[in-house]
């Protein structure tokens, strides 16, 4: 199916212009043949799905760079001189209202919100059975939400922008939701599409939101809140009909993709439509050249540590799937083998998708939440259904705190380089005594800043604040 391309209105910060990008990996293959005003879109069918297929596509861009935000800045990931000027501040704690990278994550994720809220504000306009309707609304809520985690993991309260923005002026009369407000919308547009996808899809359509992606994500949600009640009812239910934990090794790497313990995930393609992700370019150590990647030299980001590579086990049959080694001269690399694969054409090529979320991560959700409510022996059974793939014993008998301990550690080196441990250390309130550890065994090239309880939450970028004073930072940022 061919339609054509579209322009959305430039607007503010959070309505940007947006192209709709040239090609899709199953939704939909589109093809740029003009540019229609907004005014006279959104009549047919056809032109809702094309907005959607937008917002799907801006996620591309995000994902190529949320491990800096989620992966770098905790004792799973680092930097190297190379690498330095990329994610140095996210490496060594230092990020300022200023950064960059900062700036460009609050961006694209309203502008995915943008996206979202068009499909939602003009989804009853054109004619088109009652099902898709629902099918459209649902994965339009269920991309906000995922937007919305994104934005208040990182930078608590919000601004909270559910409807289309048509003005400048209207752009800056928001002010921040409370954090609390803001996860109550996520639960709300979570549920609500939980309710009306289908649990799975076929052919092309392969790849979209379904319910149990929603309910899976509204499970994590809850566990961030830690609302550990409702997280194990949901999770419950996701665990028992989402997904099946095969080989470690068949989850990630080229051709792989759409897995059985893939859950949702960013959908990349390769050939020439700049729709690969970056991992290649940004992943291979650079002294490496084309040895592990034929074509493309790499730059050294969410590089892993040797305190990571020591948190595996013996005989952890994830390590060999998860971490490559590179020594050149005294420096070890130990790199994410498990998103780049040889073969790659070019450093916005890479095929691979990215798991958003995943039936490993959902099973030890529910473990920690069985754990927190005091069923330690039924968590206990989920854990080990992720340590038996991974080909290591069974833990038995343990005490709750103990359970905690075993859960956190599982989730380490399970979901390692995916975006997910800084997260974790900050919604555990670990962070500051986990990476002041870290940062006295002087295992870092370079030096890490002070860590201190600002640290949970990145600042609001100095270029919002400016354009709308209504917005206040975050505690420890000028």
């Amino acid at each position: 199916m061919k339609i054509k391309k579209l322009i959305i209105s430039s607007i503010s910060v959070f309505t940007l212009a947006i192209v709709l990008p040239s090609c899709s990996k199953n939704f939909v293959d589109l093809t740029p043949q003009g540019i229609v005003p907004v005014s006279t879109y959104y009549n047919t069918e056809i032109d809702i799905q094309s907005a959607l297929t937008g917002a799907y596509s801006s996620l591309r861009p995000i994902y190529n760079e949320q491990y800096g935000f989620g992966e770098i800045p905790s004792d799973n990931a680092q930097t190297y001189g190379e690498s330095e000027v990329l994610y140095g501040e996210e490496d060594k704690l230092t990020w300022t209202a200023t950064s960059t990278n900062v700036q460009n994550a609050w961006m694209r994720f309203y502008t995915t919100i943008a996206y979202a809220n068009i499909v939602l504000g003009h989804v009853n306009t054109p004619i088109m059975t009652q099902a898709n309707r629902d099918s459209y609304i649902g994965q339009a809520k269920f991309l906000r939400a995922l937007m919305y985690f994104n934005l208040v993991r990182m930078f608590g309260g919000v601004p909270l922008v559910l409807t289309e923005i048509t003005s400048e002026q209207q752009a800056y009369t928001y002010n921040r939701a409370t954090a609390a407000a803001v996860y109550a919308q996520i639960e709300k547009d979570l549920t609500e599409a939980a309710a009306v996808l289908p649990a799975s899809y076929t052919g092309t359509n392969i790849g979209r939101a379904t319910s149990i992606a929603a309910n899976g994500l509204l499970g994590k949600v809850y566990m961030f809140e830690n609302k550990f009640i409702q997280a194990e009812a949901i999770l419950a239910t996701v665990s028992a009909t989402s997904g099946t934990l095969i080989p470690y090794n068949q989850v990630f790497g080229l051709g792989n993709d759409n897995n059985k313990d893939i859950i949702f995930s960013v959908q990349y393609l390769n050939g020439g439509y700049s729709e690969g992700n970056t991992y290649a370019r940004g992943f291979v150590p650079q002294p490496s050249g084309t040895t592990i990647t034929t074509s493309v030299t790499g730059n050294s980001n969410n590089v892993g540590t040797a305190n990571l590579y020591n948190a595996f086990e013996a005989g952890d049959s994830r390590l060999a799937t998860s971490i490559g080694i590179y020594n050149a001269g005294t420096l070890t690399y130990y790199y994410a083998k498990k998103f780049i694969y040889s073969s790659v054409t070019g450093v916005s090529e890479g095929d691979n998708d990215w798991p958003v979320l995943r039936y490993g991560d959902v099973i030890l959700l529910y473990a920690e939440a069985l754990n927190e409510n005091g069923k330690t022996p039924e968590s206990l059974v989920q854990l080990n259904l992720v340590r038996t793939r991974a080909n290591l014993a069974p833990k038995l008998g343990l005490i709750q705190s103990d359970a905690r301990t075993a859960i956190r550690n599982e989730r380490r080196v399970e979901l390692c380089f995916e975006a997910e441990r800084w997260f974790d250390l900050v919604r555990w309130g670990t962070y500051i005594p986990v990476m002041t550890a870290f940062k006295a065994t002087g295992s870092i090239n370079g030096t890490i800043g002070n860590i201190t309880t600002n640290l949970g939450l990145y600042p609001i970028p100095l270029r919002e604040i400016q354009l709308n004073p209504n917005l206040t930072q975050n505690p420890g940022y000028n």
